[in-house]
């Protein structure tokens, strides 16, 4: 099979039964069908990757590992070690690839979840907030915001696109 699109979708996360890893499912899918099921029971260890039933191609998991690396390539993760910024690169793989899908999920739902009880705007790098009162209006508050923060933006109302990137750099 020749791999021309991969998607992760149908996510459910299950934070209480995230320890070590993150307790989650979700379905792979290739060239626009059903494909593989990913899992982790959030214990530590690798993702499960099993091709659905219905699923004639032998090596399925094998080529869409092979496929992410090849379209994904490399990621840069960095951490502090006592004090010191340090990196290190992993090739982004079906699992990498799925997680990353799951962690992009979990922000899109904190940030939509943000933006019913907020108006939210950045601010000299940092995510500011006014809590959203139940007198206001999109109107007067828009009012409100421009006479305060001529030079700033609200991320209520940029396109979701657009202020989920500008909220995942300053959250």
């Amino acid at each position: 099979m020749q791999i021309k699109t991969l998607e992760v979708k149908n996510i459910s996360h299950y934070a209480r039964g995230s320890e070590e890893t993150p307790c989650y499912n979700a379905t792979v899918y290739i060239n626009g069908k059903r494909a593989i099921e990913v899992s982790n029971d959030g214990h530590g260890g690798m993702d499960r990757q099993d091709t659905y039933p219905n699923i004639e191609e032998r090596c399925l998991v094998q080529q869409a590992n092979e496929w992410c690396i090849k379209t994904y390539g490399k990621k840069t993760h960095k951490y502090m070690d006592n004090g010191e910024e340090k990196s290190f690169e992993i090739e982004m793989d079906l699992e990498h690839v799925c997680q990353d899908a799951l962690y992009d999920w979990l922000d899109k739902k904190a940030f939509k979840k943000d933006l019913q009880k907020k108006y939210l705007f950045v601010e000299k790098g940092q995510l500011m907030a006014y809590k959203k009162l139940p007198k206001d209006t999109e109107d007067s508050f828009k009012h409100f915001f421009k006479k305060n923060h001529p030079n700033q933006k609200c991320l209520n109302f940029l396109p979701l696109d657009d202020a989920l990137k500008l909220y995942k750099e300053c959250a």
